[in-house]
């Protein structure tokens, strides 16, 4: 419901002339917040839209000179500096104290650079004087928006909250990002960033022209993550009515203060975050990354262009991946991928869509799944399939189809994997597969006779896959099962990483107070050969520190899954691990 409201929000405002950001102005608490950046902007009608996404790196002045402020401006200018929020509900005296002190500031050189991290301090818009900046109820503040001449009034009931504790902007030579961070529930029990990117089209002396783009949210989620949402306005479809420019008006290069004006007459004080702006901004980068790559993924011919060159390198076996439960969707693995193929290994995912995965669900409805008795061959022969299919284009990139290969599994793509060597696989395939590494697989069974075991999540799969191929059976195959201990399972409400690890590895083994990834226990990710001092020579293991399970949050229905921005997982490290590939 609260989509279908923006969609028809979104359809409404954007017929009304002259109002590029209005569209922003969606009635959400943390959405409407951005509006202290760009609520001013108008449209510009002259401007083409770029055909990419820049980068967001931030260069700084470092130039200092002395400050021609005069004590009274300096000291309104500081006080309003040691303020955490954007000031917008302005009273009469605070709108004339800091127009004058605007107008204090030195005007600013021809073609200033402005190319770094600015906090947004202030904001005063055309009608302060007349009661535009009032409480959010006042029916002033709603005139004023309707008429155009004043910003949203959403504005002054955000800034007068607590769930926002700060607004930056950051400028590149290419980049005009804006950052919200908010934290909702008492306590911050959510916190996190609104990021609303716009690209830099023209610059004019001082005055910037920029479309935006795109914007999303990063919440901060476990493993030390922050997971990205879609800010849910179609910039892209708004044409011109997306544009706006920001003309600096005054500067005082020693203090770090700016001003600037934006189409409508609003007038915004910034101060220079110098030294912050890459820091602050690292999340965004990664999200940033992220996005590109799932958005390209990788099509089959780029695939086999990338592979062809490395096939004919008989020092490195190709890599087979084996994705984990609802992976193998594009962008999943594209940066191991290419890690993988640095180092001189050809890669090809088993590639598994969202239709694919649902198609697990025919297999509650059999008898088979109420007794714990499935088996992986009529349970996941979709999963199998996508393995033949990675094999297939392998072979046909290497025409000789004797290329050597190593299986490189992650989380049930271990066990499932092995299942395919033993029921799917040909003598012939199987033969030319030298090494099976797996990355957080939870290979043990649920203890039998334990109340874990009738609660067994795999439904009897993972004990069909052990009793029939325990361990490294296959002597010709080199086993290597690769763990973490990052996380110690216990219930602790003030500890979620911990919480769900406690939850996690007594699902899987009866015991959550152990050491795990996060969701797979050490004690179950290993092979049982592997466990016991490393008796057998084919069977080996490999346990980290800092890393997690995996990088992505799975969705069951979407066509690609949510990246967990700045996790650490096995691919992190994977200089302890890919010798063995």
């Amino acid at each position: 419901s609260n989509l279908a409201f923006v969609c028809k929000y979104t359809q409404q405002i954007s017929r009304t002339p002259n109002n590029a950001m209005r569209v922003l102005h969606l009635p959400l608490l943390i959405v409407s917040s951005a509006q202290q950046l760009a609520t001013s902007f108008c449209p510009s009608s002259n401007v083409r839209a770029p055909t990419h996404l820049p980068s967001t790196s931030i260069t700084t002045t470092t130039t200092t000179t002395c400050t021609t402020l005069d004590p009274t401006t300096l000291s309104t200018l500081n006080e309003l500096s040691q303020n955490s929020k954007t000031q917008t509900k302005l009273t009469t005296s605070q709108v004339i104290q800091y127009n004058e002190a605007i107008r204090s500031l030195p005007p600013p050189p021809d073609n200033l650079d402005v190319n770094s991290g600015w906090k947004l301090l202030a904001t005063i818009s055309p009608e302060a004087l007349e009661g535009d900046n009032v409480d959010f109820f006042d029916a002033k503040s709603w005139t004023n928006y309707i008429r155009g001449n004043g910003p949203s009034p959403f504005q002054s009931l955000i800034t007068g909250s607590s769930r926002v504790s700060g607004l930056t902007q950051y400028l590149s030579p290419s980049n005009f990002d804006n950052v919200v961070e908010f934290q909702l529930l008492p306590g911050g029990v959510i916190r996190g960033k609104l990021v609303l990117k716009a690209n830099q089209e023209e610059t004019r002396n001082n005055k910037r022209i920029f479309r935006f783009e795109r914007g999303y949210f990063l919440l901060e989620f476990v493993w030390g993550s922050r997971v990205s949402i879609p800010y849910p306005v179609p910039f892209r479809l708004l044409g011109d009515r997306a544009v706006g420019w920001l003309d600096t008006i005054g500067y005082d290069e020693k203090s770090g203060y700016r001003a600037a004006v934006g189409n409508k007459g609003t007038k915004f004080i910034f101060r220079r975050e110098d030294g912050h702006g890459d820091e602050a901004m690292e999340d965004v980068k990664l999200a940033d990354a992220w996005y590109d790559l799932s958005r390209k993924g990788e099509t089959p011919e780029e695939e086999s262009e990338f592979n062809k060159a490395l096939l004919d390198n008989h020092e490195k076996r190709a890599v087979i991946l084996c994705p984990q439960q609802f992976g193998g969707k594009p962008g999943d693995y594209t940066e191991l991928s290419n890690l993988l193929r640095e180092r001189g290994h050809a890669v090809y995912t088993s590639k598994l869509s969202a239709l694919d995965w649902l198609s697990i669900t025919k297999s509650a409805f059999t008898k088979a799944y109420w007794n714990g008795a499935l088996e992986p061959s009529k349970a996941l022969p979709f999963y199998n399939n996508a393995i033949n299919d990675a094999i297939s284009r392998m072979d046909k990139d290497h025409l000789d189809r004797k290329k050597e290969f190593t299986i490189l599994s992650h989380s049930i793509g271990g066990w499932v994997a092995r299942a395919w060597l033993g029921e799917v696989a040909t003598q012939s395939v199987r033969d030319r597969c030298k090494a099976f590494v797996s990355l957080g697989t939870p290979h043990a069974a649920p203890p039998k006779d334990s109340i874990v075991s009738k609660l067994d999540q795999t439904r009897g799969l993972l004990s069909y896959v052990n009793d029939r191929w325990p361990g490294g059976y296959y002597p010709d195959i080199v086993y290597t099962c690769v763990a973490s201990r990052e996380v110690k399972g216990k219930l602790d409400v003030s500890n979620v990483d911990s919480t769900l690890a406690f939850a996690s590895y007594f699902a899987l083994i009866g015991d959550g107070n152990v050491e795990g990834d996060g969701i797979t226990p050490v004690k179950a990710a290993l092979l049982e050969d592997s466990a016991d001092d490393q008796k057998n020579d084919n069977v080996k293991s490999i346990i980290l520190d800092g890393v997690y399970h995996a990088d992505v949050l799975p969705n069951p229905i979407g066509a690609r899954n949510t990246r967990l921005v700045g996790c650490k997982w096995y691919a992190d490290k994977l200089d302890d691990w890919a010798h063995v590939l």
